[in-house]
């Protein structure tokens, strides 16, 4: 526990309201998720064997 209890009060607001901001968690989602698919997207284009001649 901490000596201010008023502290996690605020701390707790804080992060309840950022987790409450729908268009931000979207926002967030998209971002992870599209950054994912691109980075595994690249990553098998650059494991793809050369094609023979």
């Amino acid at each position: 526990m901490s000596a201010h209890p008023h502290e996690e009060d605020k701390n707790a607001e804080k992060w309840q309201s950022l987790f409450d901001n729908i268009w931000l968690l979207f926002v967030l989602s998209l971002a992870i998720s599209g950054l994912i698919y691109n980075a595994w997207g690249i990553y098998d284009l650059l494991n793809v064997p050369v094609a023979p001649y």
